[in-house]
């Protein structure tokens, strides 16, 4: 059985998703940390909310019977929201690269 363009595409959808929710999570996190009390606990617990979806994403994967390809696809998606996101909010450091 093979992938379908439409099923492609529909994975790199879900991929970028995904991302979009992962780097949103993380956002937060890291807003939280200059926070005199809490901060580390709210950190600490989106980190695992991060965990739980990453590992809830591979569950759904396998549970549906993904293939590898798909997968693939979906982890470019992922890929290309977190670089499209560094490239839109990014602010560079001085002499610094946009992507680190």
């Amino acid at each position: 059985m093979t992938l379908s363009i439409l099923s492609l595409f529909l994975a790199a959808l879900a991929g970028g998703a995904l991302g979009a929710v992962y780097l949103c999570l993380l956002w937060v996190a890291v807003r939280s940390l200059p926070q005199d009390r809490g901060g580390v606990l709210v950190f600490i617990s989106l980190g695992l909310a991060r965990l739980a979806l990453l590992l809830g994403a591979l569950a759904a994967a396998a549970a549906l019977g993904l293939r590898i390809e798909g997968i693939a696809v979906a982890v470019a998606g992922f890929i290309a929201m977190r670089l499209a996101a560094t490239r839109w909010l990014g602010t560079p450091t001085p002499g610094g690269a946009p992507w680190k």
